[in-house]
């Protein structure tokens, strides 16, 4: 198997593992802490392994004032583009409008194949099939999706959240497209830390025009909090790291786009949540996905 192919697998497994693992720390953080909150403190946290990698591999890339205020942006559109999903979470059912954010994965996938000329096999066309129908039933209910995408327009525009899911799932692929297309061939450790610092500011100023509260007053929480910059940061480093040398975007962002797989088992494990046979289905449909992408 070609290494190119190799790299973007593991990427994409780095960042399914390491954003399934951030979102089972986040689930009783949100609900205690709140939704801004705990998106903020896991950037800033983010920020401290990024600077350690940072020591021990000093390089920083050439970057004209240009590029550095384009890293910017991206670290600004990183942050921005969380708030709209964690907004429609709040106004509407997760089960519906989790699953149609996963489709970022096969949005950024489209994205590449027409803008970019990323060769997509047909085999690797099945296998995304095949991954992306076990997200949907591993995240909710498909009957709920096949509703809203045949259901009369005056349905669809009563649920709520769907508008904000919209907005986050425009605003994180094309913010993808953005990233590969600037880290590819160059260090990715500085970038990420330079976009992560930015994401973390912009979550602190939409907090204050907000008037929300950043103070954690449980010191209980940061077990969790830790936990959630740590994996998500992992997440981002893999699959960063994957477009700075691979070319298949679209096999890293539809791996990475199964995280709510090891957050489904952890929850099982450790929570006690019991799992419907749609959601077991859609487990087994994931790995299976997996499995067979190196084969295609």
């Amino acid at each position: 198997m070609q290494r190119d192919i190799l790299v973007a697998i593991g990427a994409g497994l780095g960042g399914m593992l390491g954003w399934g693992f951030a979102d089972f720390f986040a689930k009783k953080t949100i609900d205690r802490l709140g939704d801004i909150e705990t998106l903020f403190w896991g950037q800033v946290i983010g920020i401290v392994p990024l600077a350690v990698l940072l020591a021990f591999f000093p390089t920083i890339p050439s970057l004209d004032g240009s590029q550095w205020a384009y890293v910017a942006a991206l670290g600004v559109w990183s942050g921005l583009s969380y708030i709209p999903t964690y907004v429609a979470f709040g106004k509407g059912q997760v089960s519906l409008l989790s699953p149609l954010f996963a489709s970022y994965a096969v949005v950024v996938a489209i994205l590449s194949a027409t803008f970019l000329g990323e060769h997509i096999p047909l085999g690797v066309i099945l296998v995304f099939v095949v991954v992306f129908a076990g997200v949907v039933l591993v995240s909710g209910d498909p009957r709920s999706i096949l509703g809203l995408l045949t259901g009369q327009r005056a349905k669809v525009q009563t649920i709520a959240g769907v508008r904000e899911i919209a907005l986050a799932i425009a605003l994180y692929s094309l913010w993808l497209i953005a990233l590969d297309r600037f880290v590819s061939g160059r260090n990715w450790i500085p970038i990420l830390l330079g976009i992560r610092i930015f994401s973390a500011l912009s979550l602190f100023v939409y907090a204050r025009i907000a008037k929300r509260k950043l103070a954690v007053r449980d010191a209980s929480l940061w077990k969790f909090l830790v936990p959630i910059g740590v994996f998500d940061v992992a997440a981002f480093a893999a699959v960063t790291f994957g477009y700075s040398l691979s070319s298949h975007v679209s096999i890293i962002t539809m791996l990475s786009g199964a995280f709510s797989l090891p957050t489904i088992i952890l929850a099982r494990t450790f929570l006690k949540e019991r799992a419907t046979g749609l959601q077991t289905a859609g487990s087994v449909l994931v790995v299976a996905g997996i499995m067979l992408l190196p084969f295609v």
